[in-house]
């Protein structure tokens, strides 16, 4: 009974324990307060990204809905010394997709390619697989643009922009550079002026849609660009074009790697004309190889040989004062020892006077009279002409050239230094040197760009002549003029000769060093010449330099005869051809070419013939000469479709020579008045340039080696 009393008792207690309902309400709890913790930190987020992360949140909302489109400055112009345009910004288009965009590539390919005249293989390799963004085209026509938004195709995007136009196309190219497809800067004068040119870009803010659709949003400010300045340069393209013409000639008749011409007022230092053989058209940069990029006349070295002469004459004349006609030299019948080497005239000479080793260019002459010379006497001459150091042209990537110090000499150096071994110089600093002699011993900056002009019309940056410092006295200048000149007439230069104008100069040939065997190879060489016209009062300095030809080599057989075509091509000249040059130049806009005339002035009338017919325009030609020197329409006029381009070319009709009778001369150029004049063997004295407004004796005379003739000429 006890036992069992006990065990009710038990029973009791556990009846009065906490029910088991109780734990589902400490859940209840615990999960409230979880909830409680999840809102919280959601609210905490809330505020942080409303509050604290606004603007970092806000800015991301816009980019889906803004964009800030920029708006590209136009580019300023170029032009030469005359007012021609060498540079400008045209309004293009380029084409590019959104390959994510296109129901059909091929088919989308096949109707841009119609418009586009480009294979849709190339098009669709253009749409690069599954990129989000890709340019097929570039420099597309406005009417070729109007075509293509005709076809409303989606994920098609034309965007309008400036691209830069070269009217002239090769000529000039290395000089005045080149942009790429985005107008940006890379070589030339568009490098070196770029912060000039470029002008400031602007900007404007759209709307975009879901499927990238852009809308102006006229509710934000716009910031108009600045358009850039325009550069007038020292290049007269007239000239430009004669150095091409003849280099090209030079170069594929004597069949060389390439060539470089150069052509200075030495007066002034102006760079009238800089040309390079092979070349490139900057409008399509792309389809030419590098090398063609480089402007060789002032980025390339060559060893000039007899060229560099000049230093060695400077010297004898005015450090050691040596009467170049009475001091003999005994040339050793054209053979020479000199440091377990043999150097060899072009002619077995014997003596020779001081001036007659110069005319004639004898390596060995020219090397015993520098047993004379002093190295650091002969280190300054040739360092004051300007070697071995940049001459300061306006160009970016100029040579410095080599010139060894006296310390670093051997006992040979000078004497191979006077004949233009173990020295290496660009084409510009020749021509600078030569310069130099001319206008009376000043070394002058060379400079291409004359002025920069600003979108209004005011002038910006002015370049004015700079003497770097006088190299020679005015008197040794002259006496060195002389036998410059005698080279021409009596010694290696004849080649170089132009019938009724004095020319002074000087022939160089160098063999080339061949890294291979190391030594100087037989095979290759550099053929050069150096002067200066005309003589009495220069106008004009001209280096030609043909590398490696291979029909023929001496500077005499290579370089002078071209130097001759172009000296003859220009005489007739003035310098400057003042045009009245208007400030709005600097805001020209141009439509593309294609609806325009294309500027013909001072080409060969072969090269302008080429041109009309590859555009199949029709044109008359006025006149027999070869050189068109006025054009109808004008150059960049509205061109008709129904209006042929006349064409006037420069000769006219001369009277025949017939029994030695002076012919009519007056009213012709003073070129063409010296042609007709080349077939007597008569000196002419010439005053003024240009055209011949009179003459002495007068049309009809009689003729003979006695006569002085005279023509008198003003710049037409």
């Amino acid at each position: 009974m006890f036992r069992k009393t006990g065990k009710l008792k038990k029973n009791k207690r556990s009846q009065n324990a906490p029910p088991f309902y109780d734990e589902p309400q400490n859940r209840l709890y615990i999960l409230g307060g979880f909830w409680a913790l999840c809102f919280l930190a959601i609210l905490l987020k809330l505020l942080f990204v409303q509050v604290v992360e606004h603007g970092h949140y806000e800015a991301i909302a816009k980019s889906h809905l803004e964009q800030r489109r920029e708006l590209p400055a136009q580019r300023g112009s170029i032009s030469d010394r005359n007012g021609d345009l060498l540079a400008v910004d045209l309004i293009h288009y380029s084409l590019a997709v959104k390959p994510s965009l296109l129901s059909d590539r091929q088919k989308v390919a096949e109707a841009l390619g119609k418009v586009l005249q480009v294979a849709p293989a190339k098009l669709v390799k253009r749409m690069k697989g599954n990129a989000n963004f890709a340019y097929l085209e570039h420099r597309i026509s406005h009417e070729k643009a109007e075509a293509l938004r005709k076809l409303n195709l989606d994920g098609v995007i034309l965007e309008k922009k400036f691209s830069r136009y070269y009217p002239y196309k090769t000529s000039g190219a290395q000089t005045i550079g080149y942009c790429d497809y985005d107008n940006a800067a890379k070589g030339g004068l568009e490098l070196e002026y770029d912060k000039y040119l470029k002008g400031t870009s602007g900007w404007s803010v759209y709307l975009q849609d879901a499927l990238g659709n852009q809308f102006p949003n006229l509710d934000f400010p716009t910031s108009y660009p600045v358009n850039g300045m325009s550069l007038e340069t020292t290049i007269d393209m007239f000239y430009q074009s004669v150095l091409e013409d003849e280099l090209e000639k030079a170069v594929r008749t004597h069949k060389a790697n390439n060539g470089s011409a150069v052509l200075l007022d030495p007066r002034t230092g102006e760079v009238l004309g800089m040309a390079n053989y092979p070349g490139f058209d900057p409008n399509r940069y792309n389809d030419f190889d590098l090398a063609n990029y480089r402007n060789r006349a002032m980025t390339d070295l060559y060893e000039p040989g007899s060229t560099f002469k000049m230093v060695a004459l400077a010297l004898c004349i005015e450090e050691l004062n040596l009467n170049m006609n009475k001091e003999l030299v005994y040339c050793e019948n054209g053979k020479y020892a000199l440091a377990q080497k043999v150097v060899r005239d072009h002619e077995d000479f014997g003596y020779l006077s001081a001036r007659g080793v110069f005319e004639n260019s004898s390596n060995i002459g020219v090397i015993k009279l520098s047993k004379k010379f002093k190295p650091p006497i002969f280190y300054r001459y040739a360092r004051d002409f300007g070697f071995g150091q940049q001459t300061g042209v306006d160009l970016p990537a100029e040579a410095s050239g080599i010139l060894g110090r006296p310390a670093d000499y051997s006992r040979y150096s000078v004497a191979y230094m006077s004949i233009g071994y173990e020295v290496a110089v660009s084409p510009l600093q020749v021509a600078s040197a030569y310069a130099a002699v001319a206008n009376g011993g000043k070394l002058m900056k060379p400079y291409v760009v004359k002025r920069v002009i600003d979108d209004n019309g005011r002038v910006q940056l002015e370049n004015q002549p700079q003497v770097i410092r006088q190299v020679v006295s005015a008197e040794t200048a002259a006496r060195m003029k002389e036998i410059l000149k005698g080279v021409v007439e009596n010694g290696t230069g004849q080649n170089a000769q132009v019938s009724g104008v004095a020319i002074a100069g000087k022939t160089g040939t160098a063999q080339k060093f061949d890294r291979s065997t190391h030594s100087y190879s037989t095979s290759q060489h550099v053929g050069s010449f150096a002067g200066f016209f005309p003589v009495e009062s220069p106008k004009f300095v001209l280096l030609v330099m043909i590398n490696n030809p291979r029909n023929g080599y001496y500077g005499s057989q290579v370089a002078a005869p071209a130097f001759s075509n172009i000296a003859q091509r220009i005489i007739g000249l003035p310098v400057t051809v003042k045009r009245e040059q208007s400030p709005e130049m600097a805001r020209l806009e141009l439509p593309a070419l294609d609806n325009f005339v294309m500027p013909l002035e001072g080409m060969k009338l072969k090269s302008a013939e080429k041109l009309l017919k590859e555009r199949k325009l029709t044109y008359q030609v006025v006149g027999n000469g070869s050189l068109i020197y006025r054009q109808e329409p004008a150059p960049y006029s509205p061109l008709k479709a129904s209006e042929p381009i006349r064409l006037y070319t420069e000769t006219r009709e001369v009277s025949s020579p017939g029994n030695n009778v002076m012919p009519k001369l007056v009213g012709l150029t003073l070129k063409e008045a010296l042609q007709v004049m080349s077939q007597w063997n008569i000196n002419v004295e010439i005053e003024g340039t240009g055209v011949v407004v009179e003459q002495r004796p007068s049309a009809g005379k009689n003729l003979s080696k006695e006569n002085k003739i005279k023509l008198v000429c003003n710049p037409a």
